[in-house]
Formats: structure tokens, C-alpha cells, sequence
């Protein structure tokens, strides 16, 4: 079984997508006769080849506002490369060029192709427009923006999902042929670590002092400047407090400088490494993730393996890594003013070595990489052999009961 991922959302400091395709690339090496193709935009062409896989990078023009996205938008280059490598199943992860080349070239070889919905495509696109343009405009262009999706998820063999809520979403859209697979994290790298104390002690945090941990890129949708406007939301009376946050791109100058006008803010560069990360999450005392249009949220899950409590945005798109958390930690809103006061009530209420252990053990049973691939691969086989998606198993519904932060009343500091 050859499967080839054509990957737009790729690049050296990206996150949860890397991390998703490295995940399935060891999946895969693991199956005997398994081999995957990762087609991906880079600033060279280059060809990297293993017994188990292929990396081919396509040199592509930077994104404009970006400091780590390239566009993979050579038609010419992925058809040569999709043709020479004749994969059984194509796999694309974004709703933009890439998935109609994906499209093209699995019609050319007579495979299947399977979208993975990593971009919540129309809120992405509709916050972009709300802020170059207004909320008038973006109520204008809702309906084509929701009939091109349609259009183009339709062509898929199958359209995969990560969460429930976008299963629902996507599916009162009107697209067909939905699988739901819940994501899993690398429960043997992330792990409780043994360095928490020396780690807090290199990061110069004061004994008693509550580490905050943000992990990911250092960009406007991932709601950054919000989460270090939030600090000025939290009473000056709450628990001694510092905000730790690991990553790189096109906010990173904004960050420095917030950095050297606070003294309760660490940036750190962006981490290659899975071991150090897991030191990061272990050390940290709240995880806050506060995306207001992701799909899932790997990191999420990260922390969580290392028990470190996730503090998660109501409809951000994390909701569901934090599924099973007793009451789970989620702010009203992805404001300055209401994840400060998620992050408040967090700090006073605190959290316990019992609930970090029991948080660990959670992840461990539904939550574990192995979980997502079995899946997976169990999906592109299913295709493979020619039977329709809707054949394939659904996943089991589990009762979940989520509750809001207590919201304290507000302040008139």
C-alpha cells in the first residue's frame, strides 16, 4: 500500500499538521509493504528517499505575510511526481490548489482521494475578510465561500474530520461522505518528565509562581496577542503568575517586544525537539490554548499525556482534546478579557498530583497515536478495495458533559 499526502500546510516551523504526517509516516513504516510519498513546498527541489518513504520538496514562492508558509501551486510538478511514484490512495490537507491537483491526479490514475480537513476553511477565510473588509462583506461572500466547499468536498472519496462538532458543521453544509477519526498524540515521547523542578528553575520562575504554556506559531490566528492581553485581565491579588511562549513567525517581533516590557513573559524559540517539548508541557502548570479556529489542537493533547491541564476556547475547535477533563477548562471567549478570566479561576482553584496523573492515564485510553492510525489505514484500505465511505465504521459516541469556567464578576480595575 503506497499512500502519498500532498501537503500545503507544511513547513519547518509548523506544528499540529507536521506533527499528523510524521505521526502517519511512522504508522506506516511500521506495515509491512507500506510505503508513504509526502509531497511538500520548500525553497528547493529535492528528492529525499527511505526504505519506508519519500519526501519530495517542490520549490514554491513564500506566502505573503508569512514567515514560514510557502505555496505549493506547481500543477506541472506534483502531476510528475504523483504519476512517477503511482501511489493506491492520494491524500490532500487543505481546500485550496493543492486539493484540486489532488483531485486531478487521482482521476489520471483511477485512486481514490481522501481530504483531511485540517483548515477550518470558511471561518479562516471569513475573519480574514471581517478584518480587511468588514462584517457586511464577509455576510456576502458566506454562501459562495459554503458552495465552493461543497464543491470541492464532494469530489472526495472521503472528507475526514477530526472533531464531532466539524463533522456537524460540514455535514448541515451539506457534504457528503464524512469519516470522523478523533487524533491521537505520542504517548511514549509525551510523557511526565523528571526535569520539572530544573526546568522551572533555568526559566528563572520564582518558587510558588504558576507557569502558563503556549506552544505553537507565533501568528495572528492563533490568537496570540489576545493571550498576552489577557494578563492584564487577571486581578493583581491572584496567584503569583508567567507566561512561557515557545515558537517562531510573523508576530515574533511583536512578542519581544511585550517581552521586554513585562516581566512575567518568556518567549522561547521555536522547538524541533519532542523530548524538550515534553519537558516544556511537564513543567508548566496550565497549557492555554487560545485558537479560536482550529480543528483539533495537538498540542492540546501533548500537554495533557504529560499532565499538564489544557485551558481551551468554547468553539475554538479544541473542545474536543480536552473531552473527558471534569469540568474541562474552557473560556467563554477567545477575548483578552475572557481568557484572562478562565486563566483567574484556574490560578485560585489550582490543580492537584492526582488529578495530573489521572489526567495522564486519560489520554493513554483514548487518546494514543496508535488509536488514530489504526483508523486511518483501516479507511485507506476500505477505499482501496473500492467500498463507498459511508460503509465505514463510525466511531462509538461517547457522553461527554462540558462546562464553561465559572465566569467571576466583572472587574472595574
Amino acid at each position: 500500500m503506497k499512500i502519498c499526502d500532498i501537503a500545503q500546510f507544511y513547513s519547518p516551523l509548523s506544528g499540529g499538521v507536521k506533527r499528523y504526517l510524521m505521526d502517519k509516516q511512522r504508522s506506516l513504516a511500521a506495515r509491512p509493504g507500506a510505503h508513504h510519498v509526502l509531497i511538500v513546498p520548500s525553497h528547493r527541489d529535492a528528492v529525499t528517499r527511505s526504505a519506508t518513504s519519500t519526501l519530495h520538496e517542490v520549490r514554491s514562492p513564500r506566502l505573503i505575510g508569512s514567515a514560514s508558509y510557502r505555496l505549493l501551486i506547481s500543477r506541472k510538478k506534483i502531476l510528475q511526481i504523483v504519476r512517477a511514484e503511482q501511489p493506491d490512495l492520494i491524500e490532500v490537507g487543505d481546500p485550496y490548489r493543492t486539493a484540486w491537483i489532488g483531485l486531478e491526479a487521482g482521476a489520471e490514475l483511477g485512486v481514490p482521494v481522501v481530504a483531511f480537513y485540517h483548515s477550518d476553511f470558511p471561518r479562516a477565510i471569513g475573519r480574514t475578510v471581517i478584518r480587511f473588509a468588514g462584517e457586511t462583506i464577509q455576510r456576502m461572500i458566506s454562501g459562495p465561500v459554503q458552495r465552493y466547499i461543497v464543491r470541492l468536498y464532494n469530489r472526495m472519496s472521503a472528507t475526514v474530520v477530526s472533531t464531532r462538532r466539524l463533522e456537524q458543521i460540514l455535514d448541515s453544509c451539506g457534504i457528503e461522505r464524512l469519516v470522523h477519526v478523533p487524533l491521537g498524540t505520542d504517548i511514549h515521547t509525551f510523557q511526565p518528565q523528571a526535569s520539572r523542578e530544573r526546568l522551572r528553575s533555568e526559566l528563572g520562575l520564582a518558587p510558588g509562581t504558576q507557569m502558563l504554556l503556549f506552544v505553537g506559531r507565533i501568528a495572528r490566528e492563533k490568537n496570540i496577542r489576545s493571550l498576552v492581553a489577557a494578563l492584564d485581565h487577571i486581578a493583581k491579588d491572584a496567584p503569583s503568575h508567567h507566561l512561557v511562549l515557545v515558537g517562531d513567525g510573523e508576530l515574533r517581533e511583536q512578542i519581544e517586544r511585550e517581552v521586554t516590557r513585562r516581566d512575567n513573559v518568556t518567549w522561547l524559540p521555536y522547538c524541533e525537539s519532542p523530548q524538550k517539548l515534553a519537558e516544556l508541557y511537564t513543567a508548566a502548570d496550565l497549557f492555554v490554548h487560545p485558537g479560536r479556529y482550529e480543528t483539533f489542537g495537538l498540542v492540546a493533547l501533548e500537554a495533557q499525556a504529560c499532565g499538564t491541564p489544557v485551558l481551551v476556547v468554547r468553539e475554538g475547535g479544541v473542545e474536543d482534546a480536552v473531552e473527558g477533563e471534569h469540568p474541562p477548562l474552557i473560556a467563554r471567549d477567545g477575548s483578552p478579557r475572557g481568557l484572562g478570566a478562565a486563566i483567574e479561576h484556574f490560578l485560585r482553584a489550582g490543580d492537584t498530583p492526582e488529578r495530573r496523573a489521572a489526567r495522564r492515564r486519560r489520554i493513554e485510553r483514548h487518546f494514543a497515536v496508535e488509536r488514530t492510525f489504526d483508523r486511518m489505514l483501516s479507511l485507506y484500505e476500505h477505499l482501496i478495495a473500492r467500498r463507498p465511505a459511508a460503509e465505514f465504521p463510525a466511531v462509538p459516541t461517547a457522553v461527554t458533559h462540558h462546562h464553561e469556567v465559572p465566569r467571576p464578576p466583572v472587574s472595574t480595575r
